[in-house]
């Protein structure tokens, strides 16, 4: 009998892994109805929210010793995050805001030198990732119900922050 029983869990597991790596293959789910655009039309919108994340990673990463900029930036970024989904979501609202589905943006080259920040990796990082927010919310279409306008302000600000982050971190080190 024990013999029996280990063969059926063996069984049983050998079944289980077969339909687990079919499943992880996309093999056992039937494909969605209609074409679905991984970007929903606003490919450089979505490239933004990307490229916010970085940013916010980066300045958590950061050690905390900015004079309270670096705490103010991930603030700041937080609202442009939440600007840059309205306009997302205007745009699903509104037809003649959103361009034809295109695949993801690629990232656009930035100017990746920030004065001072050679000694503070995550701080540096941060603003190049702000920057090609701010480049790819640019080249969006559409002004998307003015979150696109605000949004870009707010990653400014932000820039501006991280920034008197790296300065203060010189004086204080």
């Amino acid at each position: 009998m024990k013999k029996f029983s280990l063969v059926m869990k063996v069984g049983y597991s050998v079944v289980l892994a077969s339909s687990l790596a079919v499943a992880a293959c996309g093999g056992s789910s039937p494909p969605p109805a209609g074409p679905v655009a991984a970007d929903n039309g606003q490919p450089r919108m979505q490239a933004a929210l990307q490229a916010l994340g970085g940013a916010q990673a980066e300045l958590q990463a950061a050690e905390p010793n900015k004079g309270g900029h670096r705490e103010r930036a991930l603030e700041i970024i937080g609202k442009a995050q939440a600007e840059v989904q309205a306009g997302i979501d205007y745009a699903a609202q509104h037809p003649h805001e959103v361009g034809a589905a295109e695949g993801p943006a690629a990232p656009l080259p930035v100017d990746e030198e920030v004065p001072g920040a050679n000694t503070q990796p995550h701080m540096r990082a941060a603003v190049i990732q702000l920057r090609e927010a701010r480049k790819q919310l640019h080249d969006a279409e559409h002004d998307k119900g003015g979150h696109r306008k605000r949004a870009i302000e707010l990653i400014n600000e932000a820039i501006k922050q991280t920034r008197e982050g790296v300065i203060f971190a010189d004086k204080h080190e």
